[in-house]
């Protein structure tokens, strides 16, 4: 069994996402939920000039409408107008997202001489296989102006790119004119991106001349083999006869769109965010969560495993502590009820042992017969055939005193063995008046030697 963590966060998070569209003469709202048509859309009277002016008040304005609207939905996915960003084609190797990142940087900086810039690129593929992106780069100083106004009407974007809609709509290379209110949007997609993009003031559009040396230019930068496969032209929004005249004129084929919703770029991109699917342009980073990385890590069978052996490991020595705690505090408690009694048993056995100092506490014979063994050396240098421990009755020693006579009669290899025993014998507590008695022999040295041992009373 395997965990999809994505459709577990997805079902604890919310379904619906608002949908922003920032247009050059207004902003446009609207609700999408995921396999759901997006609601009627909401006007917001709110230029894009008015936005970047005052950001916290055009905050306040969305946040207004908003809750006139009744919609309480604060995740949001925003368009901006593609007249915005700069752009420039590069080609994309093959690298990890953060060295892609820092290799956007640099070809930022020498094609549009700045640093102040927010990067976002569109991937595509030329007919041979060839991987290249566009980038766009937005003005720092714009895309804060954006996210002040959304913090201040409350919001959380989830995405932020540009409004393309339905450019990505067809897999064939097409040329894209988004001609709604403010300048023409030229985009040309290819091979599952966007391969160029420029816009066109309206001042521009409006004289077929330069319309046609522009339009010219921004396909003659294109790939040859892009270029050669632009045979179509889809226009959004009304267009003046004498571009459709122009595209004819340079053998593109036009399907005009003049029905499309104002709203259809930040729907689009807001159902493709809720179907976990990449935008074209996405300038909002996302954020890493080492938790879901690490969970996947062990989304397998011998991940779960080990993540058990883990938990195991962690959980075990705390039990083990918690036991080791209650049995104490219990065995504390009940040496508490007991110590009293303790303690006068205690007493009790001091005041006997006061009536009674001829008893020795400790057997005096296995001592003196430890010393023996302590002293001999652990190898077969010498070796003890008997042993014998007798209590000393001589009438100067005090009976009962513990003193003994310690007898060893045994053999060695040789005699500096026997004089190396004789010397550590004296050392040894409790031995004195060592004498040797007997020897006998050359190889091996029977020999024979005695001692005194007594330990002192407490």
């Amino acid at each position: 069994m395997t965990l999809d963590f994505t459709k577990l966060k997805n079902r604890f998070q919310s379904q619906a996402l608002l949908a922003i569209t920032v247009e050059p003469g207004r902003i446009a709202l609207t609700l999408v939920h995921p396999g759901s048509p997006a609601l009627p859309a909401l006007s917001l009277d709110l230029s894009a000039a008015k936005l970047l002016e005052n950001p916290v008040k055009a905050g306040a304005e969305l946040l207004a409408a908003l809750e006139a609207a009744h919609l309480r939905e604060r995740r949001c996915v925003v368009c901006l107008p593609p007249s915005w960003a700069l752009s420039a084609s590069a080609d994309l190797p093959e690298v990890s997202p953060e060295n892609l990142r820092a290799y956007f940087e640099l070809r930022a900086e020498r094609e549009f001489s700045t640093s102040d810039l927010r990067l976002a690129h569109s991937p595509f593929f030329l007919p041979g296989g060839t991987r290249r992106a566009t980038l766009a780069a937005i003005p720092e100083k714009r895309m804060e102006a954006v996210e002040k106004m959304l913090a201040a009407a409350g919001c959380h974007p989830v995405s932020i790119s540009l409004a393309l809609g339905g450019c990505l709509a067809k897999a064939e290379p097409m040329l894209h004119l988004l001609a709604q209110d403010g300048p023409t949007e030229v985009i040309v997609s290819n091979g599952g991106g966007i391969a160029a993009m420029r816009s066109f003031a309206a001042s521009l559009v409006s004289d077929p001349a330069a319309f046609a040396r522009e339009l010219r230019i921004t396909l003659g930068r294109l790939p040859e083999a892009v270029r050669q496969n632009v045979r179509r032209a889809r226009i959004v929004g009304p267009a003046q006869p004498e571009v459709r005249e122009v595209l004819m004129r340079m053998g593109i084929e036009t399907i005009d769109e003049e029905t499309e919703a104002p709203t259809s770029a930040a729907a689009e991109c807001a159902g493709q965010v809720l179907r976990n699917q990449s935008v074209p342009f996405e300038f909002v980073v996302p954020e890493v969560n080492r938790w879901p990385a690490l969970l996947e890590r062990f989304n397998t069978r011998r991940g779960r495993q080990i993540a058990v052996a883990g938990v195991t490991i962690v959980l075990l020595p705390l039990l083990v502590f918690i036991f080791r705690t209650r049995t104490e505090n219990n065995l504390n408690e009940e040496w508490n009820g007991m110590k009293n009694t303790v303690a006068d048993l205690d007493d009790l056995q001091k005041r006997v042992r006061q009536y009674r100092p001829w008893f020795e506490p400790s057997p005096q014979k296995l001592q003196a017969l430890e010393t023996v063994i302590t002293t001999f050396p652990e190898r077969g240098e010498i070796w003890a055939r008997s042993v014998q421990i007798t209590t000393l009755s001589d009438k100067n020693e005090t009976p009962g005193a513990g003193n003994l006579k310690v007898t060893v009669a045994g053999f060695t290899r040789s005699s500096a063995n026997l004089l190396s025993l004789q010397d550590r014998l004296p050392k040894q507590p409790g031995v004195s008046s060592l004498q040797l008695q007997q020897i006998r022999g050359n190889n091996p040295i029977q020999f024979s030697l005695s001692f005194k041992w007594g330990s002192k009373h407490e």
